[in-house]
């Protein structure tokens, strides 16, 4: 086993020390999922996770308010105006209120997404170790997982229910999850990466695979670190679970939420639709290998669910998803 009880993280503490390891977040209507990201993520040793919502009606906002108050997490509510994309909207909040220039890295990740590393023991420390000073950026391929042999949501642990993965090479592989170093040098953070570098210089990239490039300033960095080469995609290094499915009632469920990554419009959602749901729904093969976290993320939400209010939160925001989730179950 390669966590203990010495890994149980109480999350964000005041220090004079810059944060090492910064990880954001933007939600909406993740009531039910939002405990078990927020206990695997501390578990790999992230010195500040800073969540920004909107629009809920799940009680998401609710579970992060009292993680906040318990001072595992920050938590900023994010009021988006007409025409603002609510993921770039809530990093940008986030930015003002929190001290997040001044880490070492910066790192984006969705609810539906759980960072996996395989260097040492598993913690972001040991992925940001194999960086040289001299690398800006690291860049992981997704792995994304299908809903089998789950039909309908239940309440349980995202990572253990689903385990049935996509092709290495299928094209939801190449999309990319940065960790960013120095994220003062950039102008603005975006879901993917950090975008427009105050100075036009090549970045060095550390790809999951190990090998380094640079970046060309001639071109725009979302184009570069927004996907990656569907022959090039690798996990040797780390990756980044996304279970961006689930079950077929969960994701008629995202649609009504709409896209974090867009501003809202009036506008067909274009991704939460049966072709795109089948497309992602071809499991090859298994890949376990989150689970080597399993025992310190289950002492970790142990320990979150002491706090009664979490309690509550966690329980009513299942019992609100069972109800809205009903009408699109088998």
């Amino acid at each position: 086993m390669l966590f203990n009880s010495a890994t149980l993280q109480k999350g964000p503490q005041v220090t004079d020390a810059p944060p090492r390891h910064v990880l954001i977040s933007s939600m909406k209507n993740e009531g039910p999922f939002v405990l078990e990201w927020v206990a695997h993520h501390l578990v790999l040793g992230f010195d500040r996770i800073i969540v920004a919502s909107n629009d809920c009606v799940d009680g998401t906002d609710r579970m992060l308010a009292a993680l906040a108050e318990a001072g595992h997490i920050a938590h900023v509510p994010n009021v988006v105006k007409p025409g603002e994309i609510p993921q770039h909207a809530g990093y940008n909040k986030i930015r003002k209120l929190h001290d997040i220039d001044t880490a070492d890295w910066l790192m984006m990740l969705d609810a539906d997404e759980f960072l996996n590393v395989h260097l040492g023991t598993g913690r972001v420390q040991d992925l940001t170790a194999r960086a040289e000073e001299d690398v800006d950026v690291i860049a992981l391929n997704g792995m994304f997982f299908t809903p089998e042999p789950e039909v309908n949501w239940r309440a349980g642990r995202v990572c253990q229910m689903f385990q049935a993965r996509l092709p290495i090479r299928h094209k939801a592989n190449i999309a990319l999850k940065t960790l960013t170093r120095q994220p003062a040098r950039f102008k603005e953070i975006h879901n993917h990466s950090l975008v427009n570098l105050r100075q036009n210089v090549p970045l060095s990239v550390l790809w999951g695979d190990g090998t380094r490039t640079r970046t060309d300033p001639a071109l725009p960095l979302w184009k570069q670190l927004r996907n990656g080469r569907i022959d090039a995609v690798s996990h040797r290094l780390a990756q980044y679970n996304h279970y961006g499915l689930k079950t077929w009632d969960s994701f008629m469920l995202r649609g009504l939420r709409g896209r974090g990554a867009v501003a809202e419009t009036t506008a067909q959602n274009a991704r939460h639709t049966r072709d795109y749901f089948a497309e992602r729904c071809q499991p090859e093969a298994q890949d376990t290998s989150i689970q080597h976290y399993r025992a310190a993320v289950e002492a970790q939400l142990v320990q979150l669910l002491e706090n009664e209010k979490i309690a509550r939160r966690q329980r009513k925001a299942e019992k609100i998803y069972a109800e809205r989730v009903a009408p699109f179950q088998s």
